[in-house]
């Protein structure tokens, strides 16, 4: 696997979250190339910056998506890499909506512009941009969701990171389950968990009404999550 980032997802995730998960792929047998950039790919196989020529009989691409906007150059929508839409889903350019992975919306919950590439987001943002452009007044603010099965391992991600002054571990990356929670102050806003799906429901129940959390207590990977928050 070759990873143009330093670690294993690492353009969602900090590489210090993502460190952890290359040891997994030791354990199966996987060579993992960490902050190495694909320069072409022969019949032969695959031709790394360095020059090296990595033999390969199939290769599979997974680097993303970027948004498609150029079309919209010169034209009222604004757009920063994804089009700027209003927490109703409105462009600037009125009744245009956007949805889904080219839109970024602006959050009152997150006090930033929030943009996920996620197939949640293009699951549940549509039935407010319908009831909106048939008259409604809704807005969407969801607490972002998105999970990855990684050699056995459930990884479950809830919350937006970015605006986060904070990390915290609950228990440690050479554990078979851990969780890692991102702060904003003492309040939660987003958390991370490999194969603990109880802090998964705690946390996103926590992340839904903006819970603070007792920061000492949250550090104990053996008390339950919802047990941490502060009172």
């Amino acid at each position: 696997v070759v990873e143009a980032t330093a670690a294993p997802l690492g353009g969602v995730l900090p590489a210090e979250v993502g460190a952890p998960m290359a040891r997994w792929y030791a354990a199966a047998g996987v060579d993992l190339r960490t902050n190495t950039r694909v320069a072409a790919v022969h019949d032969a196989g695959v031709e790394l910056d360095d020059g090296t020529l990595l033999p390969a009989d199939e290769v599979v691409t997974g680097v993303g998506v970027r948004p498609e906007t150029g079309w919209l150059a010169g034209s009222p929508v604004l757009v920063d890499r994804a089009v700027l839409v209003s927490p109703e889903l409105r462009t600037a350019l009125p009744p245009v909506y956007a949805v889904g992975d080219c839109a970024a919306w602006e959050s009152a919950r997150y006090a930033s512009r929030v943009h996920v590439e996620h197939w949640d987001t293009a699951l549940r943002a549509p039935s407010v941009a319908a009831a909106n452009l048939l008259g409604g007044k809704e807005r969407y603010d969801p607490v972002p969701y998105f999970w990855s099965e990684q050699f056995g391992r459930t990884v479950q991600y809830a919350g937006y990171h970015r605006v986060a002054d904070r990390l915290v571990w609950r228990g440690d990356g050479n554990d078979s389950s851990w969780t890692v929670c991102w702060l904003r102050r003492d309040s939660l806003v987003a958390v991370l968990t490999v194969d603990r799906p109880r802090d998964l429901a705690h946390a996103r129940r926590a992340l839904e009404r903006g819970a603070r959390v007792d920061v000492d207590r949250l550090t104990d990977p053996h008390l339950r999550l919802r047990d941490t928050l502060a009172r």
